[in-house]
């Protein structure tokens, strides 16, 4: 064996170390330290000290959490855009002023820790999408002169061929050329098991070489590859907002001004009643404190981020919250026939035989005109047929007759292989009566001479789990429809076949629009489609879904989501996910409300202080929403 060293590509390892930004880790250093002079400060007031010392004390624990908050509510008070920072800010310092030291430290700690509670729910989806980018590895091993080179992924170019051994990630997007092996391409389409890829095979960057040793050539440089696109189409989604999430921008904008309203409102009546103005003063504070709406504004933009990125990890494109919300509302799905239902590939699915001819007879009279034929049909006939033990000799003479078929001779004999109308025009006598039960499909007639030698029938193969998600939308209470541009011939058995409600055939691009607009007007609908030919359907629907976004631009480009993995079971789990990420949206607006107007009311009565105030009807409503937002992260 050589003592030649292998070439292989490797990089410097980034560090181990979790390194956190100079400012994150200052913020985290500084609730420490709050928390520890808000401790003390508890301690000293406790044990008799001085009022002077336990309030330098106290005062230190609040400026230390409110160096972040306070800054801000006094930008806001100048813009006169009061928001949640000038509610916390203004009730710490009341406090201090009224002399409730400890509740002021504590309001602005604890509000604090809210903070930094909401920025660990969006680290947590950061990371998510950081995990993606992570998956293209930063350097590829190139043939390169007959030798291996190492280099940048950035510097690799179209028709660059990489070297991919056993265990390795693959760098960019390309096609296999040399070898075979099984791909873990779960990040990219979900898929739960390995794909076996061999010579001609498409494979993605950031999936994992298995087994074997394969060669591959180059289609996508580094940021034109399906993950570097999923990764930019997630980080624009995050930007599109539902209509609940713009109701709630537009609700909290008017919320403060009225709250603070309110707040000298009932400062005002309490002296009324008879309170002493630190009564009074305490009682609104904490009312103030209460109407943050932290929780209340968080609690969707959470949901919906998080409920994204979990979409993303099943191989679900999903281009913003609009969409999420408007999939929760469906109630009818329509899809493509060609490339949708079925796989867009045609293969023999049946030959009848004519006037006692045999099977070899019709495929090798069929394959020895076809196999010199461009003509999809044609390739689909030849590609059916090599697995036949037939003859496959060439015709001597070959002649394409547009719209019609092919002639080609041997010897003597000549060969007819095409439409009816080839067969008529050449005077062949067809033999109808047999070919009522030949099945349904696109026919391809074969004649020797004169004669009738029979039928290939030719079928689009129906998708695997066309029929189960067909069922579990049924199931859902879910409208199926079925559009082609089909003969109805064919329409009619592929819809009997997968068992949609309905369908409509012999349709063109303009009907389709038409039918997608009459399905909507009756609720949400779903228009699933390639994405390309189907592009006008699927910008009508109330949602366009693409299938096989891996594939092609245009996929991503005119739909609404995007399916990385040809599998239709993937639109009913899509459905019940939405309706989960909805239903986690209302449940966090109605805690917020509730607990806030319960805690509200006790604070207008003066049954709650500060501590709690902050500790449960802010925090701990946060804390609560983001928890329960966050399971929507989890890959299904």
């Amino acid at each position: 064996m050589s003592q030649a060293s292998e070439t292989t590509c490797t990089t410097c390892a980034a560090s181990t170390i979790d390194e956190q930004p100079k400012s994150k880790l200052y913020k985290y250093r500084m609730a420490a330290f709050s928390a520890s002079m808000l401790t003390l400060g508890i301690l000293l007031e406790l044990m008799g000290f001085g009022i002077l010392i336990f309030y330098t004390v106290f005062l230190i624990a609040m400026l230390s959490a409110g160096q972040f908050i306070i800054p801000r509510g006094v930008r806001g008070l100048l813009k006169l855009k009061l928001d949640m920072h000038f509610l916390m800010s203004a009730a710490a310092i009341g406090a201090f002023i009224i002399g409730a030291p400890a509740e002021g430290a504590a309001v602005m700690f604890l509000f604090f820790i809210s903070m930094l509670l909401e920025e660990k729910a969006e680290d947590q989806v950061r990371k998510e999408l950081q995990e993606l980018i992570e998956l293209e590895p930063p350097t590829a091993t190139i043939k390169l002169k007959g030798t291996e080179a190492c280099m940048p992924t950035s510097e690799v170019r179209r028709g660059d061929v990489l070297v991919i051994r056993p265990g390795s990630r693959i760098s960019l997007d390309g096609f296999v050329i040399s070898g075979e092996t099984s791909v873990n391409q779960a990040p990219i389409t979900g898929e739960s098991y390995p794909v076996s890829k061999s010579i001609g095979d498409q494979v993605y960057a950031g999936t994992i070489n298995q087994e074997g040793y394969i060669e591959v050539e180059v289609t996508s440089e580094l940021n034109e590859t399906v993950l570097s696109r999923i990764v930019e189409l997630v980080n624009e989604a995050k930007n599109k907002k539902a209509p609940t999430e713009k109701l709630i921008t537009r609700f909290s904008q008017r919320y403060t001004p009225i709250m603070v309203t309110l707040t000298i409102l009932l400062g005002l009546v309490s002296l009324s009643l008879g309170s002493s103005i630190t009564e009074a003063t305490y009682r609104a504070l904490t009312l103030l404190v209460i109407s943050c709406p932290c929780a209340f504004v968080v609690s969707i933009p959470v949901s919906m981020v998080s409920s994204i990125a979990g979409f993303a990890r099943d191989g679900v494109l999903v281009k913003g919250g609009i969409h999420i919300e408007q999939v929760s509302k469906t109630k009818s799905v329509a899809f493509d026939k060609t490339g949708t239902l079925t796989e867009g590939e045609l293969t023999v699915s049946e030959v009848c035989l004519h006037n006692n001819h045999s099977k070899s007879e019709v495929l090798s009279a069929a394959v020895r005109l076809e196999q010199r034929s461009a003509h999809p049909i044609a390739k689909a006939l030849v590609a059916a047929i090599e697995k036949e033990e037939i003859q496959k000799e060439g015709m001597e003479k070959f002649v394409t007759i547009p719209g019609r078929g092919l002639v080609g001779q041997i010897g003597e004999t000549t060969y007819l292989v095409g439409n009816r109308r080839l067969l008529t025009e050449q005077r062949v006598e067809l033999n109808t009566l047999s070919e009522h039960s030949c099945g349904v499909g696109t026919m391809v007639y074969v004649a020797q001479n004169r004669e009738h030698l029979g039928t290939i029938i030719l079928a689009d193969k129906l998708r695997d789990g066309a029929k189960e998600a067909i069922h579990e939308l049924k199931e859902m209470g879910i409208d199926t429809i079925m559009l082609t541009g089909d003969s109805d011939i064919v329409a009619k058995e592929i819809a009997h076949e997968v068992k949609v409600d309905s369908y409509l055939a012999e349709l063109l691009p303009e009907e389709k629009v038409k039918a997608i607009e009459e399905i909507s007007a009756s609720g949400s609908s779903i228009m699933v489609g390639d994405g390309i030919n189907d592009a006008p359907a699927l910008a009508a629907a109330s949602v366009g879904i693409a299938m096989g976004a891996v594939s092609s631009d245009a996929a991503l480009e005119t739909s609404d989501i995007a399916l990385m993995q040809l599998d239709l079971r993937k639109i009913p789990a899509l459905i019940k996910k939405a309706k989960k990420t909805m239903s986690i949206v209302r449940q966090n607006i109605a805690i917020s409300i509730s607990v806030k107007l319960l805690v509200g009311i006790f604070a207008a009565f003066g049954l709650v202080n500060l501590w709690f105030a902050i500790g449960i009807g802010d925090m701990g409503l946060t804390f609560a929403v983001i928890a329960n937002a966050l399971r929507l992260v989890r890959k299904q």
